[in-house]
């Protein structure tokens, strides 16, 4: 059987920079040999307070942190600390993983211990561990031992020499209690370091404590245990910090890196969010409400209000155990199980929850809505499915249900999600096969399950763990990611109660159903989490924001009832919530002082009644509040108006309102990344008549059809990577590493030894499928490659079975790097006739009067000059842009010479590695002759072009030839017209390319 895939990592910046910034903390802090061969290293706390007080001061200023404060001791207690924020999905384990590493690679540090709230999280913590091994191996040359908490593991983890890195994983139920193993004393003798326990051992130690999710480590008894681990460091990685003894909720240790749920958007790091919501109002009316109790605090009854399915209002009486449906006589809430009745609320076994005086809508889990909703998933999931399946992405679907029995069959009542499922899903699957024009591959796809449809969707439930015929679905559900991803498995529509909320993710959820009520405590960002992170091809590449198809492919669709209430806005005001720097819906004047806008109340006041007198914002005159009131749209229409506006006021300096301005502009780009699924039309970009003139002759000449020519020397290429695989291909053999404690029983006797163990080779490929494999990603011929692998050196064609996958990447990357030597300079063009129809003309040539805003940039920036926006092609108060680097060229255009500019549509010029689109355009003067001089830019967001990757080198550097040609054009050159291709990168700015041209 062929190997399953592995993951494909690769580090990416914002990890790189969490990485860097918690090293940069202990840069010139000398550190201490311990005084056994366990322990960590160690500094001496009134020596490094200083430095560490000033490293970490520049960090948080280089990172634009201001939230928390600065603290370090000058005793060895209480330990530093170190907090990183990270949203869901961006790889907050990758990152605390590499920084483990990063720390024994600088400054020795051996002893980690990862604790983590779940059990759940703790396996796949685990399991992130172990697939990362050997990228990290590689990338430091450092082995990791991995030990999974135990009473015995806890003595392995003791001892292992600190030579190594140790790594111990375990959840916080493990330490936090006297009762615990890990406290009690006596359990073993001769602890070193006089110990009594494992727990004052580990003290000795003074291990390094990886915090995962710290706002669930936050009660008074987790953090007293906390300090008994007499820790060197403390890092907490979370999307989270609370402290409800805080003003705001939140407390931060030395906060040194943010990447909060805008920047994710921002920097399209997370898929994007689409809500389909299911019915209305009024098909929501039925609700519940828990009344009063009444009882004792051990034997409490509730008091329910509610509507039978006649519409009359009755009640009924509840205590622990009582299922609600069988007390309402409403069928479809026979889920609802009561766990506990208190003061506050019913809380049933399925996480729902009935509030004290509120009510709360049951309608979604009527039968006949909760089978609407299934249908409009099942519909979201084929509406993508053959798309995703052409780009070898596999689409997955998660559902949330309120109850078990709805799903598995108990033998008494039907599992009616279950049968409705399958109903919908057999009847939508017939209309897609119906279609004639299928692709080929996504119809066998789909015919393969066709007679067997149980095949395609699993449960995973607590309940179901001890039932055989669901151990297979549930270990493919939780632990083998990599095999659900694969079109080798039928598998593809997952349901859960909330089980699969936290500790499990799939990077494939491209549909979200919620058919349970939503519990309080949980926000909509946690409900949907789940889902959000990038999507992952059948190599198990992530599609990341360099791929054209980048938004077509990372989007999320949530289904949910109406009686989730305004789930769209909910989701835009907690994005915006999250931000470190406070940005919100709503605000006040001390929100305000943080941002820099106003240095007293008085001026605060003088802000809010200006921007409440343009309708921006309504005030609460009890309150002092402030709650925004434009639509994205309006105010990015009016965006000026309100920065000329705000300089006006008295006591205000310029800076304060371009402060005031960055607020509105944070919060809105924020909100504008969750979308209703109704309001999906495509945005539209009004084109400039008059500017378009100025603009016309560098748009045709763009947009002629192009040839590309190169002649390839196959002999000379053969032996360029034949001389390259000598000497750099390299694919090292699989290696594990057991530790083995003898002794265990003595532990001052007890030693432990690690092996490593070769992993014999399991062979993926057949000779003949790895030639055509390695020509398909490569683009040569099958002869080509078989003929080039045949020349390999016989160690190094050996090192392809220690591992196929890797040697076909190593491979891949050899070869298309000689392919870019050999041709960066033998491309060649020929330029035919212009094209009449473009994406700016119709097929007679005239101007279009809108175009797409997606043909130009995945999203939009304001345009906060009107002189630029007089410039612009488009008549909008914005630019399309994909990137920073295009924000910040877009706000650069204040060079008089430049009269017309844009964003460029896709032009697609052919070359060998792919379509090539540059970025701008522009239209400049020349010494105030007619216009005869233009200038394309391709912006690069790297701080040195030797960043810049093989394969962006090779488009751009083709272009340049696509350019040489467009210059060389005679009716060009008898009109004396001029276009110029030129790259920009970080630090270099438009004025200087524009000043160069004459």
């Amino acid at each position: 059987m062929p190997m399953t895939a592995q993951f494909q990592y690769t580090t990416l910046a914002h990890q790189t920079q969490a990485v860097q910034s918690i090293a940069d903390v202990f840069n010139d802090v000398r550190f201490a040999a311990p005084t056994n061969a366990q322990s960590n290293p160690f500094m001496a706390p009134a020596e490094a307070e200083l430095v560490l007080r000033g490293n970490i001061a520049a960090i948080r200023e280089r990172n634009h942190i201001h939230a928390g404060d600065v603290q370090v001791a000058g005793t060895a207690t209480p330990a530093l600390g170190l907090d990183v924020l990270m949203e869901t999905g961006t790889g907050k384990t990758f990152t605390f993983i590499e920084t483990i590493h990063r720390l024994h690679k600088d400054k020795k540090l051996a002893k980690f211990i990862v604790l983590v709230p779940s059990n759940a999280i703790r396996q796949g913590t685990l399991k992130s561990l172990q697939t990362t091994a050997e990228f990290f191996g590689k990338q430091y040359g450092q082995k990791i031992s991995v030990y999974n908490y135990s009473a015995r593991t806890v003595q392995g983890f003791i001892h292992a020499a600190n030579a190594g890195i140790s790594v111990l994983v375990a959840t916080y139920q493990s330490f936090a209690g006297d009762s615990k193993v890990i406290n009690k004393r006596g359990v073993e003798a001769n602890l070193f370091g006089h110990a009594k326990s494992f727990m004052e051992a580990l003290a000795v130690i003074r291990p390094v404590l990886i915090i995962d999710e710290p706002h669930r480590f936050e009660g008074k008894q987790t953090q007293d245990y906390l300090a008994r681990f007499n820790p060197l460091l403390t890092i907490r990685f979370g999307a989270t910090f609370k402290d409800k003894a805080a003003s705001d909720g939140l407390k931060y240790n030395n906060l040194i890196y943010t990447l909060d749920s805008l920047d994710a958007f921002r920097q399209r790091l997370v898929k994007g969010i689409t809500v389909d919501t299911v019915g209305t109002g009024a098909d929501m009316a039925q609700v519940l409400c828990f009344v009063s109790s009444s009882g004792t605090t051990k034997e409490r009854a509730a008091q329910i209000s509610y509507q039978t399915l006649a519409g009359k209002h009755a009640s009924a009486q509840l205590k622990a155990k009582d299922n609600l449906g069988e007390k309402t006589g409403l069928g479809f809430l026979d889920g609802h199980v009561v766990e506990a009745v208190t003061a506050k609320e019913v809380r049933f076994t399925n996480d729902f929850a009935l509030p004290l005086g509120e009510a709360t809508s049951c309608g979604m889990l009527a039968e006949q809505m909760q089978a609407l909703i299934i249908e409009r998933s099942i519909s979201n999931h084929f509406e993508r499915e053959e798309a995703l399946h052409k780009r070898g992405i596999k689409a997955l679907s998660l559902f949330f249900i309120d109850s078990v029995a709805k799903y598995l069959p108990d033998g008494t009542k039907p599992a009616v999600i279950r049968v409705a499922f399958e109903r919908h899903y057999r009847a939508q699957l017939t209309q897609m096969l119906e279609k004639p024009d299928l692709d080929p591959g996504y119809r066998a796809y789909l015919e393969r399950s066709a007679a067997d449809i149980g095949r395609v969707h699993k449960g995973y439930f607590a309940r179901s763990h001890s039932e055989k015929g669901e151990e297979e679905a549930i270990k493919l559900i939780l632990q083998e990611k990599e095999k659900l991803l694969s079109f080798d498995t039928d598998l593809r529509f997952i349901f859960s109660m909330w089980a699969l909320q936290e500790g499990w993710d799939n990077p494939n959820i491209f549909t979200l159903c919620k058919l349970a009520p939503s519990n309080s405590k949980i926000t909509k960002l946690q409900q949907i989490g789940r889902g959000l992170r990038l999507a992952v091809n059948q190599q198990l590449e992530r599609v990341q924001s360099d791929d054209p198809a980048f938004d077509e492919v990372n989007e999320l669709v949530v289904v949910v009832p109406a009686s989730e209430g305004d789930f769209v806005e909910a989701i835009q005001n907690e994005i915006a919530a999250h931000s470190v720097q406070r940005v919100a819906r709503v605000f006040d004047d001390a929100v305000l002082a943080e941002f820099g806008v106003a240095p007293s109340t008085r001026v605060a006041n003088r802000v809010l009644d200006a921007l409440a007198a343009l309708g921006v914002i309504s005030l609460d005159d009890v309150s002092g509040q402030a709650t925004l009131l434009l639509a994205r749209t309006a105010y990015l229409a009016r965006r000026d108006e309100i920065l000329a506006r705000l300089k006006t006021i008295n006591g205000i300096e310029d800076q304060n309102a371009v402060n005031m301005q960055a607020y509105l502009d944070t919060y809105y780009e924020g909100y504008g990344k969750v979308k209703r699924k109704e309001d999906k039309a495509k945005p539209t970009l009004r084109l400039n008549t008059g500017n378009y003139q100025n603009f016309r002759e560098l748009w045709e000449n763009l947009k002629r059809d192009a040839v590309l020519r190169y002649e390839l020397d196959a002999a000379q290429l053969a032996d360029k990577i034949v001389t390259r695989i000598a000497t750099d291909f390299e694919v090292r053999p699989l290696t594990i590493s057991v530790t083995r404690t003898e002794s265990v029983q003595s532990l001052h006797q007890a030693k432990s030894t690690e092996t490593p163990y070769l992993i014999l080779p399991q062979s993926v490929y057949t000779l003949s499928e790895f030639v055509r494999e390695l020509a398909n990603l490569t683009k040569l011929s099958y002869h080509t490659v078989a003929h080039i692998l045949s020349r390999m050196p016989a160690d190094k064609f050996a090192q392809i079975r220690h591992n196929e996958n890797r040697a076909l990447s190593a491979l891949r990357d050899v070869m298309l790097g000689c392919i870019y030597e050999l041709l960066v300079n033998k491309v060649t063009y020929e330029l035919r006739e212009v094209r009449v129809k473009t994406s700016l003309t119709d097929k007679k040539g005239n101007l279009l009067e809108t175009l797409p805003v997606s043909l130009c940039g995945v999203e939009t920036h304001a345009i906060g000059n009107a002189e630029i926006q007089a410039r612009s092609l488009y008549d909008e108060a914005f630019m399309p842009v994909d990137s920073q680097i295009e924000r910040v060229t877009v706000d650069e255009l204040n060079q008089t010479r430049v009269t017309v500019f844009a964003k460029l549509p896709k032009i697609d010029i052919p070359t060998p590695a792919g379509k090539y689109n540059p970025d701008f355009g522009y239209a400049i003067t020349q010494d105030g002759t007619p216009q005869a001089l233009y200038l394309v830019v391709e912006t690069k967001d790297y701080d040195d072009r030797s960043e810049i990757p093989v394969k962006e080198k090779w488009k751009i550097d083709s272009a340049r030839q696509f350019f040489k040609a467009l210059q060389a054009l005679p009716e060009l050159k008898d009109k004396g017209v001029q276009i110029r291709f030129e790259t920009k990168i970080n630090g270099e700015r438009l004025a200087q390319l524009i000043s160069s041209m004459k």
